[in-house]
């Protein structure tokens, strides 16, 4: 009886046993089955929403983002020089200021335009919608003050009619006036062109040398700090036969937290022309025979140039006889370089170098092209 009683409840575990390890064996595939499917499911939602692949990315895309980050850096310091140039330049415009002649005006010029004359005949005050033009006659020559929304400027010639100072005021009101700048010119006794000009502001003043055409040559800028002077920047020019600039040298002077007795940490940018391949390049455009005479064929082909940084090599560019079609090649060290290819001003393709090694080329279309 006990025998049989024993054989029974050991039949009965053993069948429970069985099935739980059945309903366990049963659960852990299910469970599998959906992480499975979960998981397809949550890689079908990345390739759906994923730009990045890992696998995939070769850092090509790093050159190329240095590339035209650099492509602007040098523009935006290239701007600087060329803009700043034409503050340099000099315009020996006389003034005209004379008798007044009498014209006949429309009704609306009329009452617009106000005319003041004075006892001979000389032109005193002229206004014209919100600008004003006002001319003072003393011994020493002639005064034309220019104003236009709070901003007037003053021209002093002397009795040759040569502008010998010239100032830069803000007036808001009759209790708000300052004057910002002033630019004092010095002429030669032989030619009668300026040799030279000092502009002159309450923080800095600046001298500027010129030669016999007017054109720049040196220039040299201090900050006004505790009743001294101190060295911010240095710029020479240096011109060709034909009075064309060869080279633009800039050196600029900063202070470390404006402590104007540290040393100053130099930086240095020069912009270099050459004519030699242009001028041939002009000719031989110009003894062709062409049958449209547009200004884009007429237009002469710039000089190839090299800009550098504290005297290194940063980029230059080579023109080529037709118009718009040259190459440019960045240097951002002694190992890694690009050169990029332009036609008709039209982006044509990248080239990266590494140690005088072409290992990427990259390939632009046009618009149109390629469908």
């Amino acid at each position: 009886m006990n025998a049989r009683f024993i054989l029974r409840q050991s039949f009965l575990f053993s069948l429970i046993f069985l099935l739980l390890a059945t309903l366990f064996v049963s659960c852990k595939k299910r469970g599998q089955q959906t992480d499975v499917e979960n998981s397809a499911e949550e890689k079908s939602d990345e390739e759906l929403y994923s730009f990045y692949s890992p696998a995939e990315d070769d850092a090509s895309w790093v050159e190329e983002l240095l590339l035209h980050i650099e492509e602007e850096r040098i523009a935006e310091e290239l701007s600087k020089m060329e803009d700043s140039l034409t503050e340099y330049q000099i315009d020996e415009i006389p003034p005209e200021v004379s008798e007044t002649e009498e014209t006949a005006e429309s009704e609306e010029t009329q009452a617009e335009e106000k005319v003041f004359i004075g006892k001979n005949n000389e032109m005193r005050f002229f206004e014209y919608n919100n600008e004003i033009l006002m001319p003072q006659y003393t011994e020493d020559g002639l005064i034309i003050i220019h104003s236009a929304d709070g901003n007037v400027v003053r021209n002093f010639y002397n009795n040759d009619y040569q502008l010998v100072k010239k100032e830069e005021w803000k007036i808001a009101s009759a209790s708000d006036a300052k004057k910002l700048r002033s630019e004092i010119f010095v002429y030669s006794e032989e030619t009668g062109k300026v040799i030279k000009k000092d502009i002159l502001t309450d923080t800095d003043v600046e001298t500027v040398n010129y030669n016999s055409d007017s054109s720049p040559v040196a220039s040299v800028k201090y900050i006004l700090k505790d009743e001294k002077r101190y060295l911010v920047m240095e710029r020479n020019w240096f011109y060709d036969e034909q009075n064309r600039i060869l080279k633009d040298e800039q050196k600029e002077y900063s202070y470390k937290d404006s402590v104007y007795d540290n040393k100053p940490v130099l930086f240095s940018k020069r912009y270099e022309y050459n004519y030699t391949n242009t001028d041939e390049l002009n000719n031989e455009k110009d003894a062709e025979d062409t049958t449209e005479n547009t200004t884009d064929n007429t237009a002469p082909i710039p000089p190839d140039s090299k800009y550098f940084e504290n005297d290194v090599l940063k980029m230059q560019n080579q023109y080529t006889k037709k118009k718009g079609t040259y190459l440019t090649r960045i240097y951002f060290d002694s190992v890694f370089s690009v050169i990029t290819y332009y036609e008709d001003d039209f982006r044509l393709r990248d080239e990266y170098y590494n140690n005088g090694r072409l290992f990427r080329t990259k390939v632009y279309e046009r618009v149109g092209e390629g469908n």
